[in-house]
């Protein structure tokens, strides 16, 4: 566990950049880089900041800090806000943000954005562009800095059984007392796609607990915390609780094994048998074997037989059926269904999951119009990896014959 702490300053705190007009009006500010705040130093932006890229210089863009103890500090005040940040304009070191709103940190290394996020007073935290490993990055103006931070190298071998794969890209030093939800963002120089196997879904964050790297339970953002639809290349994910950011020494991106849901169907029918003239009920059932509820779109369909077979399959508008003396109460109204000649498609409505152990019935009624005697299967299929990345996907197929007489 980290014990870093800002030291307190002999002076006053600086005002960075200029301002057009009196500090309580939280004037606009902006910056064009080349500004080093060197060790133990601190300056505070108390406005709306707007990084710039452009100017000249040995460092525009950039806002250098110094990374070693007792590091550099740029702070943004209670009211403050940052726009503008990017890969040739940020704070190349540690960034501070006082007051309870989330604040996306407008930190990098080396040309490298790589914000992150966190609503806790006092958070501090700075970006580290290299394999957490080696733990050695180098200085704006030349040569290398020490292993940082206090604690590492951080061997990205050394993890718990629950991860798979430990980010060799990068690395976040996050320091603060107070519990906050944490958010790591991630562009095309992660790899996320390599570190995954292409699978969002095992992307994870994980925290250097002194000795290993460790899963810290957390969920893919649907819509990055920068903007736009989290994806293999660029987006966001958050720890599911907040934690006060000193239970870590680091923090990056792995893959790493999640409880995910496991669909699977079930077919019912209340005869297996038809003649001419005759119909039936039929329910299928999909039910969750998974630990843990399904989260977004859950997708399967349902054959449907072709004219020569002699059997018609309709959609049941009852609220329920009874096969077998066992009551299922239909959930046919919580799917959107698109009907082609091959098949019935569902595809679940916004809000509508299925718990661990849980269930939903679709009813059906098959009536038979002719056609030869003989068998027809009726089939369903789960859509592999639906609802949240389901697995296994070796049980997501059921098939029954009807049988005409």
């Amino acid at each position: 566990m980290k014990k870093q702490y800002l030291p307190a300053l002999t002076g006053c705190l600086a005002v960075f950049c200029l301002m057009a007009s009196n500090l309580s009006t939280f004037a606009q500010q902006g910056s064009q880089g080349n500004t080093t705040i060197f060790g133990g130093a601190q300056m505070t932006v108390f406005g709306a900041h707007n990084f710039a890229n452009g100017g000249s210089g040995v460092q525009p863009g950039i806002v250098n800090t110094i990374r070693t103890a007792p590091y550099g500090v740029l702070n943004f005040g209670t009211a403050a806000t940052s726009s503008g940040a990017s890969d040739a304009a940020h704070v190349d070191g540690y960034v501070q943000k006082f007051g309870t709103t989330s604040f996306v940190f407008p930190v990098g290394d080396n040309g490298q954005y790589g914000p992150f996020a966190a609503a806790a007073d006092g958070t501090t935290g700075a970006y580290f562009h290299v394999d957490p490993s080696s733990a050695i990055t180098s200085m704006v103006g030349g040569g290398n800095y020490p292993v940082l931070p206090t604690g590492g190298p951080f061997a990205t071998s050394s993890k718990a059984t629950d991860v798979t794969t430990v980010s060799t890209k990068e690395y976040w030093d996050i320091d603060g007392t107070n519990a906050t939800k944490i958010t790591l963002t991630w562009d095309a120089i992660s790899d996320v796609t390599t570190l995954t196997g292409s699978s969002l879904t095992k992307l994870g964050i994980v925290g250097w607990n002194g000795a290993q790297w460790v899963k810290i339970p957390a969920t893919v953002d649907a819509t990055s915390i920068l903007g736009g639809t989290s994806s293999l290349t660029a987006g966001s994910i958050t720890t599911n609780t907040a934690l006060a950011p000193n239970t870590y020494t680091a923090y990056t991106l792995a893959s790493v094994v999640n409880a995910v849901p496991d669909l699977t169907p079930a077919q019912f029918f209340s005869n297996s048998s038809l003649n001419v003239g005759d119909s039936m009920d039929y329910v299928l059932t999909v039910s969750n074997v998974g630990p843990v509820a399904t989260s977004g779109l859950i997708e399967f369909f349902v054959s449907r037989f072709g004219s020569a077979t002699g059997l018609t399959i309709t959609l049941s508008t009852a609220s329920s059926l009874t096969i077998d003396g066992d009551e299922f109460i239909l959930n046919n109204n919580e799917f959107d269904i698109t009907t082609t000649t091959g098949r019935f498609s569902f595809a679940s409505k916004a809000g509508v999951s299925i718990p661990s152990l849980g269930y939903k019935n679709i009813g059906f009624t098959v009536t038979r119009t002719g056609g030869e005697p003989g068998s027809t299967n009726n089939t369903a299929t789960i859509i592999n990896n639906t609802g949240g990345g389901e697995t296994p996907v070796n049980n997501n197929t059921i098939a029954n014959p009807i049988t005409k007489l």
